[in-house]
């Protein structure tokens, strides 16, 4: 019996290991922007030059532009990122992760969305680098929502197998039009690496009994 409750607590240990949060402030329940960085490009038209009329993006806990219900997930905060005049405006947070090359990983969260137009956009996204502005068109690992349209809470997730040690998350808000507005909401933001199974082998012998990990291929 000793040896069973040993055995069962050996496996909480292994899978708690496993289950390490890598972002700081995911939840933005700090009521800030505490372990995230501000981005922003400015001037920006999606369209091309010349820049007609360019805005900034607006961060807010909470905001005021297409409120979701309920307006945050869970605790009392949720990160905002609006443009709330008409203008073109990209911008939003990123975090950069050291991890473990070849190693998956998964993000997970929500994210809300409020548009009026075509070129209004929220995204969430990892880079296989470190944090490089350029590259978030291409990420192959994002997930967004846009147009006009009006979404609630929608729950996603992201797995990554990073090629380097660092990746990085980030938000994203655009609006590519010269009126209206837009709001990008996120919150629960988690990376963790992938749990890797558990099995424990049994034998007739109590003292042959193993736990060893699959790896995860």
């Amino acid at each position: 019996m000793k040896f069973s409750v040993l055995i069962f607590i050996l496996i909480v240990f292994i899978r708690s290991l496993s289950a390490v949060e890598l972002l700081k402030n995911g939840d933005f329940e700090t009521g800030d922007i505490t372990g995230w960085r501000y981005w922003e490009t400015y001037p920006w038209d999606g369209d091309g030059a010349p820049v007609e009329l360019p805005v900034h993006l607006t961060i807010a806990l909470p905001g005021n532009i297409g409120i979701p219900m309920p307006p945050s997930t869970s605790g009392f905060f949720a990160l905002t990122q609006q443009v709330s005049s008409g203008g073109t405006a990209r911008g939003g947070l990123y975090q950069e992760v050291r991890v473990i090359v070849n190693t998956p990983y998964v993000l997970t969260g929500y994210v809300s969305f409020y548009g009026d137009d075509i070129g209004d956009v929220a995204i969430i996204g990892i880079l296989d680098s470190s944090w490089n502005p350029a590259l978030t068109n291409t990420a192959l690992n994002r997930y967004y929502i846009g147009g006009n349209a009006i979404s609630p809470w929608v729950e996603f997730s992201l797995t990554i197998i990073p090629s380097k040690e660092v990746i990085t998350v980030f938000t994203e808000t655009r609006q590519d039009w010269m009126h209206g507005r837009v709001a990008g909401w996120y919150d629960n933001l988690s990376l963790k690496p992938v749990p890797e199974p558990t099995k424990l082998f049994l034998s007739h012998n109590p003292k042959g009994n193993i736990l060893y990990k699959e790896k995860y291929e």
